[in-house]
């Protein structure tokens, strides 16, 4: 887990732009194809649509303009003959298959043709929502696996205060999940311990901008990178909607809709139950028809909740900006995460956290407000038995067991070689403001 000093920032970004816009290399040790999909109706740009190259477990997603960049292992660069190719894949429209030959020409455009999750109107919801969630819950062991994977993801983090840009923080991390087994409830506390939450928290990284320190306990809320793994619906289903037993704290609702690879998808829509004394979640969860698979987890506060928040935020105070007694607002925001199908399982593919948080001292009539955006892209997964026993973490931050581990050294070498999202050009005006 890395906080990037800004100075050295500014040396990967300027390298990152001298990336994104070379051409693509010649050379057979290092290949990059790039490209910007699109939808194929209206011409605008896809952000966050998936890419995978097939026949591997390697993959990214688009940026928020619809761009992406994915470097091949040598083994998988386009020769004669090569019938490797990406599969570009977007919910809401039909699938593509590009060969990887035809990026040779440089960054290439693709256009996704539309086709609308429509409400099945004639064939009749055999299915209630609460049976579609307890198979997708006992599917998870044959759909995620039970054996031990390592993630490699790209992890940015942005943080705000007052609505000026505070600190920025971009990493590879790998993260070491061991198999999605089945458990029972009573076994949670248990499976908690003996996964990776608790280190991660460990190692949670000092901010290093004098406006997120302005925030003290607040401003490290946000800032342990591994932790944002720990909001995988499939590895811990108890306590979310996904739980047989969390499930009457909700009021649930269900669509069937047209998958266009084909079946259907149950869209289920879950909000907090009238009268429930709890701060609980509204949002969505899309199931696949065709093995239960979980494939997108939307979720935010619920407003139903408001009234029970309010009269429990006294309970706590904050300690901000060298004072005691600050109140903290309702958080606002919105949690989404997306699985895909890679090497025959589904994996954990992107998580995208984005929450604003308004603290306030009664005494004086201050106001901080304070904003989080985490985005992470899972790139690559491995069972690899000999990368398994190899991973030990990075002991120097705090997490003294094998889960949370830092990848190569913050050098332009490293950030070059590997797949990103390209920083945005609103972002690198914001960083510039930074000096």
């Amino acid at each position: 887990m890395v906080v990037v000093k800004f100075l050295l920032m500014r040396i990967f970004l300027l390298v990152f732009l001298l990336i994104c816009f070379s051409g693509p290399s010649s050379s057979q040790e290092q290949r990059f194809i790039s490209g910007v999909v699109k939808d194929a109706v209206t011409g605008q740009s896809l952000p966050y649509a998936q890419i995978a190259l097939i026949n591997s477990t390697l993959g990214t997603v688009t940026n928020e303009d619809g761009v992406f960049r994915l470097k091949l292992p040598g083994a998988e660069f386009p020769v004669p003959g090569n019938r490797d190719s990406l599969i570009i894949s977007f919910l809401g429209y039909q699938t593509q298959n590009i060969p990887v030959s035809i990026f040779d020409k440089g960054i290439l455009e693709i256009y996704l043709v539309p086709s609308p999750l429509n409400l099945m109107e004639i064939e009749i919801i055999a299915l209630s929502p609460q049976e579609i969630l307890r198979r997708a819950f006992d599917s998870i062991p044959v759909n995620f696996g039970t054996d031990s994977v390592i993630l490699t993801a790209f992890i940015r983090t942005q943080k705000t205060v007052n609505k000026r840009l505070a600190e920025y923080t971009e990493a590879i991390v790998q993260n070491l999940k061991t198999g999605y087994s089945y458990y029972k409830p009573r076994e949670s506390t248990a499976r908690h311990q003996n996964s990776n939450i608790p280190y991660l928290y460990k190692g949670r990284v000092t901010s290093d901008t004098n406006l997120v320190k302005l925030l003290g306990e607040v401003g490290s809320s946000a800032s342990c990178l591994g932790c944002n793994f720990s909001v995988d619906m499939a590895e811990f289903p108890y306590g979310t909607v996904l739980g047989e037993q969390d499930q009457k704290f909700y009021i649930l609702k269900m669509e069937e809709l047209v998958n266009p690879d084909g079946g259907k998808i149950y869209r289920i829509m879950f909000d907090q139950g009238d009268d429930i004394a709890k701060t609980l979640y509204q949002g969505e969860i899309l199931i696949d028809s065709r093995d239960f698979a979980i494939m997108k987890v939307t979720y935010k506060p619920s407003f139903k909740a408001f009234d029970t928040y309010e009269k429990k935020k006294f309970n706590r105070t904050w300690f901000l900006d060298g004072q005691t007694g600050w109140i903290q607002e309702m958080p606002l925001g919105e949690t989404t995460i997306t699985y895909s199908k890679r090497d025959n399982f589904w994996s954990l593919s992107t998580v995208r956290q984005q929450y604003w948080i308004s603290y306030y001292q009664p005494q004086n009539r201050q106001k901080i407000s304070y904003g989080y955006k985490n985005e992470v892209v899972v790139t690559n997964i491995t069972r690899d038995p000999d990368l398994l026993r190899g991973f030990k973490g990075d002991k120097s931050i705090g997490v003294n067991q094998r889960w949370d581990e830092v990848v190569g050294e913050t050098d332009e070498t490293f950030w070059e070689n590997f797949n990103y999202l390209p920083v945005e050009e609103k972002l690198r005006e914001e960083l510039k403001g930074l000096e």
